[in-house]
């Protein structure tokens, strides 16, 4: 009896484990410091694009971080 109570609950315990793994999203979300990361990125290289100058790059570079993070949160 305790064997087939060990085997029962070990393999319920496998297939409940497979069942979760087959529907967990492929592409893992970003943290936020990730998202932070790559939005500094993308407003850099905005910035040189556009050749913004040193004196005005730290208030392009709030505008676009506010800009990028207002569009994320507006999606969800």
């Amino acid at each position: 009896m305790r064997y087939f109570f060990a085997v029962s609950l070990m393999t319920a315990l496998c297939f409940t484990d497979f069942a979760m793994a087959q529907t967990a999203p492929t592409t893992p979300a970003l943290s936020r410091r990730a998202l932070r990361q790559q939005d500094r990125q993308v407003c850099t290289e905005q910035a040189t694009e556009q050749k913004i100058v040193r004196r005005n790059l730290a208030e392009f570079m709030r505008k676009c971080l506010a800009d990028r993070q207002g569009a994320r949160r507006a999606v969800k």
